[in-house]
């Protein structure tokens, strides 16, 4: 019986976004919790806060932050990073 594993095969295509994500949550955190409570901050608002802050990263790979950071948020997996 052989117990051979094939090598692991990197699927995920977006490195730069996991190095800076949970630093990128530390910013989105506040807004995305009083965005929850009353809807004023938009997207494009978040998009323009994180390419000041990351400059380096694409308009896709901020769009991931946001969309993954509200999913957090949403399924209360987000919680540690709201300082209230």
């Amino acid at each position: 019986m052989s117990t051979y594993q094939s090598p692991a095969i990197e699927r995920r295509q977006y490195p730069r976004v996991r190095e800076i994500f949970l630093q990128a949550c530390d910013y989105l955190a506040p807004l995305i919790a009083g965005n929850a409570q009353v809807k004023t901050v938009s997207n494009f608002a978040m998009t323009h806060m994180l390419q000041e802050h990351f400059p380096d990263l694409s308009t896709e790979e901020i769009h991931i932050v946001i969309v993954t950071a509200e999913k957090m948020y949403i399924a209360g997996r987000f919680q540690g990073k709201i300082q209230s």
